[in-house]
């Protein structure tokens, strides 16, 4: 029998190759890579605008890395960075009708895919899967802050 940690990490590890595969693939149909999902799909879910700080945090990205992506997407007409004042980091990014259009159809594909990926799955037990996964998740964050360094690193 598979130990604890084998049977997790193993799950885990498939299901997050297993999403990139699928985000690739999907975002390849626009000439865009898969990294670029979360970007598009969180600014299509805020229409006030996000700065790219806290995009990274919801990207899990760090900011030089989503920095790069929101130049990327910019260069390709899908989103802009709403100039308000000298700060960088702060000034909302919005998407432009182009990146709206991508969106719409980013969030439409993503609930089809999330849909046929819990085919078999009731609400109850979804919602009981996503507790206790978040449990495990703070937990483990515990642990890794008390590596100290950022961000536990």
């Amino acid at each position: 029998m598979k130990s604890r940690y084998d049977r997790f990490s193993s799950l885990i590890l498939s299901i997050n190759k297993n999403i990139q595969k699928i985000k690739n693939y999907e975002m390849n149909n626009f000439g865009l890579k898969g990294k670029q999902v979360q970007c598009i799909y969180h600014l299509y879910n805020d229409e006030d605008g996000i700065c790219v700080t806290q995009l990274a945090l919801l990207c899990n990205e760090d900011k030089g890395a989503m920095s790069r992506t929101v130049k990327e997407l910019e260069m390709g007409d899908y989103l802009y960075v709403e100039e308000m004042g000298g700060q960088k980091y702060r000034n909302p990014i919005k998407l432009t009708p182009r990146g709206l259009e991508l969106g719409k159809l980013v969030s439409k594909r993503i609930d089809d895919i999330f849909s046929i990926g819990s085919d078999g799955i009731s609400e109850e037990e979804r919602e009981n899967f996503y507790l206790y996964l978040n449990i495990v998740s703070d937990n483990l964050q515990k642990i890794c802050q008390n590596y100290g360094g950022k961000n536990g690193n």
